[in-house]
């Protein structure tokens, strides 16, 4: 039995070790826009240690096959797991790591960039902003469905972006109310950004709805001051675009627009499967 679980561990870190040490991407080189970088950005990613399953590193290279030049690290009511990836990726090559939350309240998800401390969930919408806002960084509104009923046109108006592309508007009742949210935000405060995210866990990829930033740096500064300017542009799974019909009309020009595949490669779900079993095993034993 000691055997069995000792063969069970190791196949487990084999698993891990394969997606660790999968084939680096090609260097990936934004494009040049007149004054702007135009980013590649998905501004709510979960990883691990938390609510996703891919450690920083493992998720970071992914974002990387994906072709993102920045991704936002939010896990639900914590900053924690934002902050040692951002620490990590210091200095290294690859997409600028941005440390957030997902706050996750009563009747209300925020998703929020460029953060250090977390932000207490039992405020109201209005104050988990302004907190967010007194960090420097930039409040998203998640996934602005009906179910979330917190949704004032006071905390709408504080909003710095809110999310028009997201994988659940596949289904026609998300889709038709994210299309409203947007038009009240940006009816309450024109410069609202709009923005597609993954809301990354496990399934699909980093990027798989994505953000076109229009940034003045390659930088995570650069990124947060573009959304609260609302130079952005939100790209669905089928590669629509959503925004100001300037900024629409500048990525599509750009021909970086297209729809995004979910399909792993061979070697990723070679390595998911070893790790599963691995795992399985272990708590089966």
């Amino acid at each position: 039995m000691r055997l069995a679980r000792w063969g069970a561990g190791v196949l487990f870190a084999v698993g891990i070790a394969a997606g660790t040490l999968a084939p680096a991407p090609p260097p990936h080189e934004p494009v040049r826009i007149g004054e702007y970088w135009l980013l590649a950005a998905d501004f709510h990613v979960h990883g691990f240690p938390g609510d996703g399953a891919l450690a920083p590193w493992l998720l970071r290279a992914e974002a990387a096959r994906a072709g993102l030049d920045a991704f936002v690290l939010t896990n639900h009511n914590r900053v924690s797991t934002g902050k040692a990836a951002r620490r990590l990726a210091e200095g290294t090559p690859g997409p600028i790591v941005i440390a957030g939350q997902e706050i996750t309240g009563r009747g209300f998800h925020i998703a929020a960039a460029g953060l250090e401390e977390r932000v207490d969930w039992t405020r109201g919408p209005a104050e988990a902003i302004r907190a967010v806002h007194a960090q420097g960084g930039v409040a998203i509104a998640a996934h602005p469905s009906r179910d979330f009923s917190a949704w004032d046109d006071a905390s709408v108006a504080l909003l710095d972006g809110h999310e028009r592309a997201h994988p659940s508007m596949r289904r026609p009742e998300p889709g038709a109310d994210f299309a409203a949210f947007a038009a009240r935000a940006v009816a309450l405060k024109p410069s609202s950004a709009p923005i597609g995210s993954s809301d990354f866990h496990s399934g699909a990829k980093p990027g798989y709805c994505r953000t076109w930033v229009l940034a003045r740096e390659r930088s995570a500064a650069g990124v947060l001051a573009a959304v609260r300017d609302g130079r952005t542009v939100a790209m669905d799974m089928d590669g629509r675009l959503y925004g100001k019909a300037g900024d629409v009309r500048l990525v599509s020009d750009a021909h970086v627009a297209k729809a995004v595949t979910t399909r792993p490669t061979a070697w990723a779900r070679a390595s998911v499967a070893a790790a599963a079993f691995g795992l399985l095993l272990l708590v089966l034993l």
